[in-house]
């Protein structure tokens, strides 16, 4: 008789225990977090002097002249598949131009062009990526006048009427007389 309380009880436990295992592992998981996706960059130049390199986050861009760009898609930079607030890029960049005409120049040597001639500024920036869709696109560089830059990410280029940063393709001004 003092056995069958005990195996009762014993019986009540591992019922629990295959309850409680059960109920265990019907937790719900945490989402997976979106991998990353893989983004090629371009720029855009909306300034007189060229970009004569530039990379974004060590990755590098191509060259870009004096209101120009977009024709080359550099591989790659890996965003977030979600953008977030917060959320910069770095961006290195050497930007120069000649400090003389043509006309005076072109009798030069290169060596001798560079010494006379030529003025160029390697600069650093973390720069905040403006908001982006799920959908992603290309990591697009504007290099604006005064050494500001702005990041957007979109598969259209800025002549696109639905880019959202509504600049339009660079253009030089015209010059007034």
């Amino acid at each position: 008789m003092t056995k069958q309380p005990y195996v009762r009880w014993l019986l009540r436990m591992a019922a629990a225990s295959v309850l409680l295992a059960a109920v265990s592992g019907c937790e719900p998981k945490a989402p997976k977090p979106p991998e990353p996706m893989a983004s090629g960059i371009t720029g855009y130049n909306y300034t007189r002097e060229g970009v004569q390199e530039y990379y974004v986050n060590g990755n590098r861009g191509s060259n870009l002249p004096p209101y120009g760009g977009g024709g080359a898609l550099s591989c790659c930079v890996a965003l977030p598949a979600e953008w977030a607030p917060g959320l910069t890029v770095d961006v290195d960049w050497t930007i120069g131009h000649y400090t003389q005409p043509w006309e005076k120049r072109k009798e030069m040597t290169l060596a001798e062009e560079n010494k006379c001639c030529w003025s160029e500024r390697t600069l650093r920036r973390a720069v905040p990526v403006e908001r982006y869709g799920k959908e992603g696109g290309r990591l697009q560089v504007f290099f604006l006048p005064n050494d500001e830059l702005q990041v957007w990410v979109y598969d259209a280029g800025p002549q696109n009427p639905g880019h959202p940063s509504h600049r339009g393709y660079p253009e030089e001004p015209e010059i007034k007389r």
